[in-house]
C-alpha cells in the first residue's frame, strides 16, 4: 500500500491535527513522521530527526519492546494472506522513556499500531506525557514494577501479560506463539566463589547476548528472577517454534562464550525448554510451564542443551501430575510402606543391619516402583513429609524388632535422605525429635546421602552432615562413584560408610572392574571408612569382594528388599 501524494497529504494533516505527539518509523527502526505537537514536545525539529534511528532518542528499556514490534510486523508483512485487520492489531499500551533534546528523559505513555503494511511497513504511534490517569491502570506506566532492575528487561508481570495477549490474538488458524525458557547450568557456584556482584555482572552479560541472539528476528525478553531467562515469539503462520529454537540454539552458543570479569574469564552453559501453541485457548501459564518441563528435563539429561515440549514430555506431565495428586493422599491412605535388604559382614557372614526402602501401594496401580513417584515427591517438596515419615516408620520398626529379640543393641538401621530433604532447614531438628520419640539410640541409624546430592551445594551439605553428625548417627555416602565428588571434599565430610554403586560391582568378572573397586576400597580405608558394596548378586562377586577387603554387602545374594513381617525371624540384627 503506497501512499500517494493526495494520501499523503491527507496523512499529514491528520498527525497534524492531532494533540498528540505522533511518531512513525520503518522496518529498519529509522523515523519516518515526527508531528508539531512531537516537536514541541520533545525539543526536537522534525527535519532533525527524520531517517535517524529511534533508539537514540528512546531509553534502554523500551529497545526491546520496539524490537518487538517490528519483527512482528515484518513477519506479518512477509506472510500471505494477512489483512489489513490483522496488521491493525492495537498493541498494549506502552511507557517508553523518550530523551527531550535538552537531555530530559520523559516517560510517556502511548500506544503502536501498524500504519502502512506492504514490505516497506511502517509503525506509528501517539504518545503523551505520563500520569497516573493515563492508560487503563497505574501498573501499565510503572516501569519499576514491570522491570527488572538489573537488566532493564521486562518482568514476569509484564512478559504474563503480553504473553496472555498474543494468545488471545492468535484467533485465527495460522498464527502461532512460543515460550522459550533458558537456565544458567550451576549458576550459584559462581555467586558462592565469587560474590553477587560479580553474579549480577555475569546476568547483565547473558541478558546482553539474548538481545542479540534472535538476529533479524527479536522475541520479547525477560528476566524471570534468579538466572531464569525467558523469550516470547510470535508469528503469524505456524513458524513461532521454530523462531524459538532457532534462537535457543544461537542463544545457548552465544552463552557458552566466556565472559570476562576483571582479569580472569567465567565459562557458562545454559539448559533451555521451548513450547509453542496455536491455540487461542491454550493458558499461558500452562504454556510457560510446558516450557519449563521442557528445561527441566534438559537440565536432568546433564544441562548445556535444549529440549522441545511435545507429545511424550506431556504425556509425561500429565503422568507426573496425576501421580503427584495421588501421592498427596498416601500417606494419610497408609499406603506407602517401607521394606528392608539386609546388610552382611563379609567376614562373619552375620546380618548387621537392615537399609529401609520405601514402596507404594497403590489401591489401583498396585505395587509403584520408587523411581517412578520419588522425583516427583523431590520436585513437588512432598518429599519432606514422606521422607520424615519414613524415618520415624524405621527407627520404629528397629525398636520393635529390638524389643522383641530379633535385633541385638548393634544392629543397624539403614534410611536413605534425598537432596531435597538435606536443602531443608528443619532436617536436624526432625532426626532428632524421632529418635527421641521412637526411643532408638542415635548410634543404631545411619543415614544415607547420595553423592550426587552431596556435592550439589557441597558447603551447605558440609554443615548439614557436621550437624548430623554431631548427634551420634552413622553417616553413608551412597552410589559412590556415579557422581563427581573431589577427594578433598571426601576427606572433609564427616562420613563412617561409603556405599560402591551396583555398576562397580557388576564389573567385578573383569580385571578392570576389580581393580576399580580395589581402588575405591582402598581409599575408602585411607581415610577410616568402612566400605558396603551394594547389588551383590552372586557368589563369585562375593569372593571378589571377600579377597578385596571390602567390609559389608548386600544385594539379592542374600534377600532382596521384603516387608519387615517377612524378615523377622529370619535374621538376627548385629549377631
Amino acid at each position: 500500500m503506497v501512499r500517494t501524494n493526495d494520501a499523503a497529504w491527507r496523512f499529514q494533516q491528520v498527525i497534524e491535527s492531532c494533540p498528540d505527539a505522533f511518531v512513525e518509523i520503518d522496518g529498519n527502526c529509522l523515523i519516518t513522521e515526527w508531528n508539531g505537537e512531537a516537536e514541541r514536545l520533545f525539543g526536537w525539529r522534525r527535519s532533525e530527526l527524520l531517517g535517524r534511528s529511534v533508539f537514540g532518542i528512546i531509553g534502554e528499556q523500551a529497545t526491546d519492546v520496539v524490537e518487538q514490534g517490528v519483527s512482528v510486523f515484518r513477519a506479518m508483512a512477509e506472510a500471505e494472506n494477512v489483512s489489513l485487520a490483522e496488521m491493525m492489531r492495537i498493541f498494549p499500551n506502552l511507557a517508553i522513556d523518550v530523551r527531550h533534546k535538552d537531555g530530559r528523559m520523559l516517560l510517556t505513555s502511548g500506544m503502536v499500531f501498524a500504519t502502512r503494511i506492504d514490505a516497506d511497513f511502517r509503525l506509528g504511534g501517539y504518545f503523551r506525557i505520563a500520569t497516573p490517569g493515563d492508560g487503563p491502570s497505574p501498573e501499565v506506566l510503572d516501569r519499576d514494577r514491570l522491570h527488572d532492575q538489573l537488566t532493564g528487561l521486562p518482568n514476569r508481570a509484564l512478559f504474563m501479560r503480553r504473553l496472555g495477549v498474543a494468545i488471545d490474538d492468535l484467533g485465527g488458524s495460522t498464527g502461532s506463539v512460543a515460550v522459550v525458557v533458558i537456565d544458567l547450568d550451576r549458576f550459584k557456584a559462581i555467586n558462592d566463589a565469587l560474590g553477587h556482584d560479580v553474579g549480577d555482572d555475569v546476568l547483565v552479560t547473558v541478558a546482553s547476548r539474548l538481545r542479540l541472539a534472535g538476529g533479524g528476528v527479536r522475541p520479547m525478553l525477560c528476566r524471570l528472577g534468579g538466572d531464569e531467562f525467558l523469550a516470547m515469539f510470535e508469528h503469524p503462520a505456524a513458524q513461532a517454534g521454530d523462531l524459538a529454537d532457532a534462537f535457543a540454539e544461537v542463544a545457548l552458543e552465544s552463552i557458552e562464550e566466556p565472559i570476562d570479569v576483571g582479569e580472569s574469564e567465567i565459562f557458562l552453559t545454559a539448559s533451555a525448554g521451548i513450547a509453542s501453541t496455536d491455540r487461542r485457548d491454550c493458558d499461558a501459564s500452562q504454556l510457560l510451564s510446558n516450557a519449563d518441563a521442557a528445561m527441566h528435563e534438559a537440565k536432568g539429561l546433564g544441562g548445556k542443551g535444549k529440549r522441545l515440549f511435545g507429545d511424550a514430555m506431556r504425556a509425561l506431565v500429565v503422568e507426573r501430575m496425576t501421580t503427584e495428586h495421588s501421592l498427596h493422599r498416601a500417606l494419610d491412605r497408609r499406603e506407602l510402606t517401607l521394606f528392608y535388604q539386609p546388610v552382611v559382614d563379609i567376614s562373619a557372614s552375620a546380618t548387621i543391619g537392615v537399609e529401609a526402602l520405601i514402596r507404594w501401594q497403590h489401591p489401583e496401580q498396585g505395587l509403584v516402583a520408587p523411581d517412578r513417584f520419588i522425583p516427583v515427591a523431590e520436585e513437588s517438596g512432598l518429599i519432606i513429609p514422606i521422607g520424615a515419615w519414613v524415618l520415624e516408620e524405621a527407627c520404629s520398626q528397629l525398636r520393635n524388632w529390638r524389643s522383641h529379640g530379633d535385633s541385638d543393641d548393634s544392629g543397624m538401621m539403614e534410611v536413605n535422605l534425598s537432596a531435597r530433604q538435606i536443602d531443608h532447614p528443619g532436617i536436624v531438628t526432625t532426626v532428632e525429635d524421632i529418635l527421641k520419640g521412637t526411643g532408638l539410640p542415635p548410634e543404631n541409624l545411619t543415614l544415607e546421602i547420595t553423592e550426587s546430592a552431596l556435592m550439589r551445594d557441597a558447603i551447605a551439605a558440609l554443615g548439614v552432615l557436621r550437624a548430623l553428625k554431631s548427634i551420634g548417627v552413622s553417616l553413608a555416602i551412597d552410589d559412590f562413584g556415579t557422581g563427581y565428588s573431589s577427594l578433598s571434599y571426601l576427606q572433609r565430610f564427616p562420613l563412617d560408610i561409603l556405599k560402591v554403586d551396583k555398576s562397580f560391582v557388576d564389573e567385578l568378572g573383569n580385571e578392570q572392574g576389580s581393580e576399580i573397586v580395589a581402588a575405591v576400597i582402598n581409599l575408602a580405608h585411607a581415610l577410616g571408612l568402612r566400605v558396603v558394596a551394594e547389588g551383590v548378586e552372586t557368589e563369585a562377586q562375593l569372593d571378589v569382594l571377600r579377597h578385596l577387603g571390602c567390609d559389608y554387602a548386600q544385594g539379592y545374594l542374600f534377600s532382596r528388599p521384603v516387608p519387615a513381617t517377612e524378615l523377622a525371624g529370619k535374621f538376627s540384627l548385629g549377631a
